[in-house]
């Protein structure tokens, strides 16, 4: 797919996908969001509002029994992020060793989201939000470390719960809010209201509506404002076709690369203080959670078996994407003029 639609028969195949997305979305899940969308037609405009099935795909898979539960099992339930394995060397081959590993490699990758902006002092005055909050342990290390506020953007309400759950057992509560009816394209927040917005390979889920999710983060940015964020993406160069099996496994018709997300800061306002690539995390990444996964699959009785095989299938697809070069991950900090 193209990232912006080039004629009107592109335009009709993505508002067409974006419409079973959301069929499927109101038959699983009933997803309010995607019904609505349907019932009036406003998602078939991918131009204005088809942001509303986008988020509902989404929150389609992470609130699924299954994909929460897989979360559980092979990243231990304080993050779903991927991590900083090059400076963590291997523990073992055993099944805890890579399962303690992903943990310490994703904790420190978020230690290093509010430590990269060169010229930001965190302070408990500081206003944080997190786009793709998920369990919440981005939020809580910003609260518990620097006792400021935070914003969790999250479409799953079933992370939700869990994120509220976790933060009430911290003491947290008080710092961090957790609403249900948030997502990237309307977090709820006031214009210029943060001084620092985070992700962790959550944008991707944007999918062709990415420049939306990036000018809602300029919105909401105060002026000297940071945007910092990791990411899983494409090469500017990579063979699509070879990607196909990582686009299906992520509901999307493509990803954006590190060319696509400055193009579109810079439209909203956003320059690019500093990037910082680290790719072959991202290829330990989905190796280690790929071996984790198939060690524990016997003993795993709450994740359906197909599900299990298809998240197999899909892991061993970024894997293989990160062996030939094709995608990238790393840090990205951009600043709002």
């Amino acid at each position: 797919g193209a990232r912006f639609p080039a004629s009107k028969m592109q335009g009709v195949k993505i508002s067409l996908l974006v419409a079973v997305a959301a069929l499927l979305a109101v038959a699983v899940t009933g997803n309010d969001d995607a019904k609505t969308c349907l019932e009036t037609g406003t998602c078939l405009n991918t131009e204005d509002a088809s942001g509303k099935a986008q988020a509902a795909v989404a929150a389609n898979y992470y609130d699924s029994d299954d994909a929460f539960n897989f979360y559980q099992h092979t990243w231990g339930g304080e993050s779903i992020h991927a991590g900083l394995y090059d400076v963590v060397p291997s523990m073992g081959d055993g099944t805890k060793e890579k399962f303690a590993r992903i943990k310490q490699a994703a904790a420190l990758a978020t230690e290093r989201l509010f430590t990269l902006p060169k010229e930001l002092t965190i302070t408990k005055d500081t206003k944080v939000a997190d786009f793709g909050a998920g369990y919440g342990g981005t939020g809580r290390h910003a609260a518990r470390t620097y006792g400021c506020s935070v914003l969790c953007v999250e479409v799953s309400k079933k992370e939700n719960e869990y994120n509220r759950q976790k933060n009430k057992e911290a003491g947290l509560d008080h710092l961090v809010n957790v609403p249900d009816n948030a997502d990237f394209f309307s977090s709820g927040a006031d214009d210029a209201s943060m001084d620092l917005v985070v992700s962790q390979e959550a944008l991707l889920h944007a999918g062709v509506q990415r420049e939306k999710a990036i000018a809602e983060i300029s919105r909401i940015l105060k002026p000297g404002g940071y945007l910092v964020f990791t990411d899983f993406m494409m090469k500017k160069d990579a063979d699509r076709a070879k990607l196909d099996k990582v686009f299906k496994r992520i509901k999307l018709e493509d990803m954006a690369s590190n060319e696509v997300f400055e193009e579109l800061a810079n439209k909203h306002g956003l320059t690019l203080e500093q990037r910082e690539q680290r790719s072959s995390c991202g290829l330990s990444h989905f190796t280690l959670v790929h071996e984790v996964l198939e060690e524990k699959k016997p003993m795993i009785k709450d994740i359906s078996p197909e599900f299990i095989d298809n998240m197999l299938g899909g892991l061993a697809a970024w894997r293989d994407s990160y062996q030939e070069g094709l995608l990238t991950w790393g840090f990205t900090v951009f600043r709002k003029q």
